[in-house]
C-alpha cells in the first residue's frame, strides 16, 4: 500500500515540474470504445477475464501536456458469476450465480510514458500510458436482490494508444474498478474481519477493451514569464 501511495504521489507532482515557463497546443479529443467486462468476487476470487461480456461507451480526454491530460469515462458492462463454473466441492455445493449489468462514470488522469499528443505537428505517433481516478457505478438490471444500486469505485489501468493523423487515434487499454461494496455478485464474504472489509472484502470488476478518438479542439498558450519558450512540435 506504501508503494502505490508513493506512485500516486509521483505521478500528481509530475505535470508541476513540466508545465512551467513553455508553449503548449492542447487539445481535446473524443471517441468510442467497444470491449469486454468482468468481475472478481466471492464467486470469482482470481480468474482473469472470466466469462467476459459485452462492454461499450464513450470518452473524452484533455491533453494538457504531451505527458498528462484528464479524462472522463462513461461505460456499460455486464457481469455475471456462477459456482458451477469451478470445481471445488464448497461451490459446486452453493451452486450460487448472478448477472448485472451496470453503468460507470468516471473521472481521471491519464500519463503518457512518451511525449504524445494528438495534432498536426508532435512526431512522436505511440505511447503506453497509466490511469488512474474516482468513479460510481449505477446498477441497471440484476438478478441480485439486494444489490446496492450505486457504488463508488477507484478505477485504475494500464493501456497503449497510437495516433493514426493529426486528427485520429486508436489504442487499447485493460483497467481494474475497486468498488466499495461486497453484495455485487450477492454473496458476502463472512471470513473477513471489520478491520479488513474496506479494502479486501469487496468485489472488483473490469474494463478491457479498444478506443477510437477524434481530435475536436485545440489551442495553443504560452507562459509570458519564459522569454524563450520550446513548443512541442
Amino acid at each position: 500500500m506504501k508503494a502505490v501511495g508513493y506512485l500516486i504521489g509521483c505521478l500528481c507532482i509530475l505535470p508541476l515540474q513540466t508545465v512551467g515557463g513553455q508553449n503548449y497546443a492542447v487539445n481535446t479529443e473524443a471517441g468510442l470504445y467497444g470491449g469486454a467486462s468482468y468481475y472478481l468476487g466471492d464467486i470469482n476470487s482470481r480468474r482473469q477475464f472470466y466469462a467476459p461480456n459485452l462492454s461499450f461507451g464513450m470518452l473524452v480526454k484533455h491533453n494538457f501536456t504531451p505527458h498528462h491530460c484528464l479524462r472522463a469515462n462513461l461505460y456499460y458492462g455486464q457481469l455475471k458469476g456462477n459456482d458451477l463454473d469451478f470445481k471445488n466441492d464448497y461451490q459446486q455445493f452453493r451452486s450460487l450465480s448472478f448477472e448485472t449489468s451496470l453503468i460507470e462514470a468516471h473521472v481521471g488522469y491519464e500519463f503518457n510514458f512518451l511525449p504524445y499528443i494528438i495534432n498536426r505537428e508532435h512526431k512522436t505517433a505511440y505511447t503506453p500510458f497509466l490511469f488512474f481516478g474516482i468513479g460510481y457505478s449505477v446498477i441497471v438490471s440484476s438478478t441480485v436482490k439486494d444489490i446496492e444500486k450505486g457504488h463508488l469505485t477507484i478505477p485504475f489501468g494500464i493501456g497503449y494508444k497510437y495516433k493514426f493523423s493529426p486528427f485520429i487515434s486508436a489504442g487499447c487499454e485493460w483497467g481494474f474498478r475497486k468498488t466499495f461494496t461486497d453484495r455485487l455478485d450477492g454473496v458476502s464474504n463472512p471470513g473477513a474481519s471489520e478491520g479488513d472489509h474496506l479494502w479486501h472484502n469487496n468485489d472488483w470488476y473490469s474494463f478491457v477493451g479498444i478506443f477510437v478518438t477524434f481530435r475536436i479542439f485545440e489551442e495553443s498558450f504560452s507562459c509570458p514569464a519564459y522569454k524563450q519558450p520550446a513548443v512541442y512540435k
